[in-house]
């Protein structure tokens, strides 16, 4: 029955970065807050490797509904204004207002696959994520939900 609940889990949460709370389809500046904290995370420990990446283009893929080469330029801009051009605090800003708390869940969700994407969970990381899903808006019994849900 656990198979089951992942594949259900899984299904529903597919193109939950779609559309903003509001119901209107996300724009450039909501995609590019979600891909400037996943790349983030990527670059958080030591080096950035493939598994971080591929982690991060599946789930830009994946939640937006992207495919692969807007997924790419939508990767490149992030690069470009990832801090210090943009702050933390600028982008999580953009996902508390726009985002229902489901949806900044599902972010915080995709920001604990790519931390455990290289298979090592470093101290930074985990204050990185911490602080990013209290700063989203979630409560601490959210934030567990979120990271056992990676």
């Amino acid at each position: 029955m656990q198979l089951f609940e992942r594949v259900a889990g899984f299904l529903r949460s597919r193109g939950a970065l779609a559309r903003d709370a509001s119901g209107a389809p996300a724009d450039a500046e909501l995609q590019a807050a979600t891909a400037i904290l996943l790349l983030e995370a990527g670059y958080g420990d030591t080096e950035y490797d493939w598994h971080e990446h591929r982690a991060i283009v599946r789930a830009l893929e994946h939640d937006f509904g992207l495919g692969r080469g807007q997924v790419a330029e939508l990767l490149d801009r992030a690069s470009e204004i990832r801090p210090p051009v943009v702050t933390l605090a600028d982008v999580t800003d953009v996902l508390r207002s726009r985002l229902a708390p489901e949806q900044r869940k599902e972010v915080v969700r995709l920001l604990w696959r790519v931390i455990r994407a290289d298979g090592a969970v470093e101290p930074w990381e985990e204050a990185f994520a911490d602080h990013v899903a209290r700063a989203v808006g979630l409560a601490a019994d959210e934030v567990r939900a979120a990271r056992a849900d990676a």
